[in-house]
């Protein structure tokens, strides 16, 4: 059944949402669109067809939905995820990184338990999400890693370089910047690693997955590789994805997998697990 979405954030992917409705991918209506930029969104609502309503309070904007898109940061998921749960809507996020903060992905749950709204966590740009859950649901899988590579500039503004004794934008050759837990590489790697966690949630936990991050500057493409085992086999999925153009820190394969979920929350028909 067509849904009536409301977009928190319009970057990279919030445009790619909203142009998606606007041209008729998806069947949904746009309700209305909050930013902490504006301005910056006027400019950009010029290119739609019908230009959807800017707000600037998060009451305006949970009232204007019956489902809240988050495209806007780990920050934004921590600031305002509750309350548009409190309001009953429905809440889809793409900074799946924020729910690292075990706490935080508590409050959450029980808050949507309790108000009867769901919570949508795409996959985003990797493969290999239903297998994990397959294997996870049986109680097969007994390790989960994840190892990202992209270029340096991908990770310009990640608080996790500020540690470094050298700058990964000078590098000549591919080097490992980060390992450890996917609750670890959340809060170093803000902008840069949603992917780890969601695979986290449908497998063995923040705390359970590796990650592994090198930054190679002759990458052009964000490549992430998952590597699982346990009694069901292996599981082994490699995604190059291309960057987008506007960018660098986000995939096209990532606004994709937003736009097909709800496309999946329209149909009478579901693949997948």
């Amino acid at each position: 059944m067509p849904r009536t979405v409301a977009l928190l954030g319009f970057g990279t992917i919030g445009q790619e949402i909203a142009r998606a409705i606007d041209d008729g991918t998806i069947s949904s209506s746009l309700g209305a669109i909050y930013d902490n930029q504006p301005d910056r969104v006027e400019e950009r609502i010029r290119q739609f067809s019908v230009e959807p309503r800017i707000v600037t309070e998060m009451h305006q904007l949970t009232a204007s939905a019956d489902l809240i898109v988050e495209a806007a940061g780990q920050s934004a998921v921590k600031e305002y995820a509750v309350s548009v749960l409190e309001s009953g809507c429905d809440l889809m996020l793409l900074s799946v990184g924020a729910l690292a903060d075990a706490d935080l992905w508590k409050h959450l749950s029980t808050t949507a338990e309790r108000t009867g709204a769901s919570i949508y966590a795409p996959s985003g740009a990797i493969a290999g999400i239903d297998a994990i859950k397959a294997a996870s649901r049986v109680g097969a899988l007994d390790s989960v890693s994840l190892t990202t590579i992209k270029n340096p500039s991908s990770f310009e503004g990640a608080p996790y370089l500020d540690t470094l004794d050298y700058q990964v934008q000078s590098l000549s050759e591919p080097r490992v910047v980060f390992e450890g837990t996917a609750t670890d590489a959340a809060a170093a790697f803000p902008s840069n690693i949603n992917v780890a966690v969601i695979l986290s949630l449908a497998g063995l936990g923040t705390d359970r997955t590796r990650v592994r991050i090198v930054a190679d500057p002759n990458e052009k493409s964000n490549v992430h590789q998952l590597d699982a085992t346990g009694r069901t086999g292996t599981i082994e999925t490699t995604v190059r994805n291309v960057p987008s153009p506007n960018n660098p820190k986000t995939s096209y394969l990532a606004p994709g997998s937003v736009i097909e979920k709800l496309q999946d929350l329209e149909s009478t028909f579901h693949i997948g697990t």
